[in-house]
């Protein structure tokens, strides 16, 4: 083989590897979006539904379907949460909504809680925060 074949070969091949890193780096992207995207439009309404039942009521709704019908319609399901967990916390004075999902290769717990305060430990699991509603959590 040529010299000049083996380094155009060598330059394709390198070419058609970082071709591919980037693809695989941008699907994972584009499908973690997606999800984080989804997992939004579907529960974005019952953590506002919530946050209008404390508003109305002064205080936090014991379960989730004290929402329906009056603030929402009917409490949603998204094949991207694996579960939906909903509690009072803090002596009765605040909640908290957590939807878990092992959708992406690591399973997280998006958290929507009425005083936004987490402990040392959950701040450390942060993977990140969006919509000023949801913190990212790596689920343990």
């Amino acid at each position: 083989m040529s010299p000049k074949r083996s380094i155009f070969l060598s330059v394709a091949a390198v070419v058609i590897v970082a071709a591919a890193l980037f693809a695989v780096s941008f699907y994972k992207h584009i499908h973690t979006f997606a999800v984080e995207d989804q997992i939004h439009g579907t529960f974005y309404p019952v953590a506002k539904a919530l946050y209008d039942f404390e508003h109305d009521h002064n205080s936090p709704a014991t379960n989730l379907t004290q929402l329906v019908p009056g603030y929402i319609a009917q409490l949603p399901s998204s094949r991207f949460a694996d579960s939906v967990d909903y509690s009072v916390i803090d002596d009765g004075k605040a909640w908290q909504l957590s939807i878990h999902s092992r959708a992406l290769s690591e399973p997280r717990i998006y958290c929507c809680r009425s005083t936004q305060k987490f402990t040392a430990d959950e701040e450390q699991r942060v993977v990140l925060r969006y919509h000023s509603v949801w913190t990212v959590l790596r689920d343990q």
